[in-house]
């Protein structure tokens, strides 16, 4: 019986000094994985499209009478999110730039329109949701459809997260007066 007594006695003094609450292997494990990936900050990646500053200016003239300067160029503070992904500490963003363009008509030395054309100031800016993501894609003098009395610009909007556009058609006369036109939406 003293020994069976021993024996119990010996289990259980064991049993307790064995709960002095020490970590498992998985449980050490996980607390340093927590501990280092605190102190290591995460590696953004960050893609665009296109890759520098672009500039494109076009300088025309319609039928001798309209000279026509555009100037499409990537705006320096905006740009579209594509696509974010984070793997591994590692986060990656895609972007899409955002462009803008200048236009300058004359007829005979007199500038007859001075406009600036971007997606956040377009006249045709409605609450659709193609907006909220687009961009200018170009400017461009429509010498088909130009001649000495009317100037023909065509412009186009994308929306590179939806792969969606919209082509438009802005009509100058001599005067400076314009009248805008939707041809296509592919919203």
């Amino acid at each position: 019986m003293r020994k069976l007594a021993f024996i119990i006695a010996s289990i259980l003094t064991l049993v307790f000094l064995s709960c002095d609450r020490r970590t498992s292997k998985k449980e050490h494990l996980e607390h340093a994985i927590l501990e280092f990936n605190k102190k290591m900050n995460t590696a953004n990646v960050n893609t665009y499209y296109p890759e520098r500053y672009t500039e494109i200016k076009i300088d025309s003239i319609i039928s001798n009478t309209f000279k026509v300067s555009i100037n499409n160029y990537v705006s320096s503070n905006a740009k579209i999110l594509i696509k974010e992904s984070v793997k591994n500490l590692k986060k990656t963003s895609e972007f899409h730039r955002a462009f803008e363009s200048d236009i300058l008509v004359s007829v005979e030395n007199k500038i007859i329109l001075k406009t600036h054309i971007s997606a956040e100031n377009f006249i045709d800016n409605s609450s659709s949701h193609f907006w909220k993501n687009a961009t200018l894609e170009h400017v461009w003098v429509n010498q088909e459809t130009s001649n000495k009395n009317k100037l023909s610009l065509g412009i186009s909007f994308i929306n590179p997260k939806n792969d969606s556009f919209m082509l438009y058609e802005m009509r100058i006369d001599k005067k400076g007066n314009k009248r805008l036109t939707l041809i296509e939406d592919q919203s």
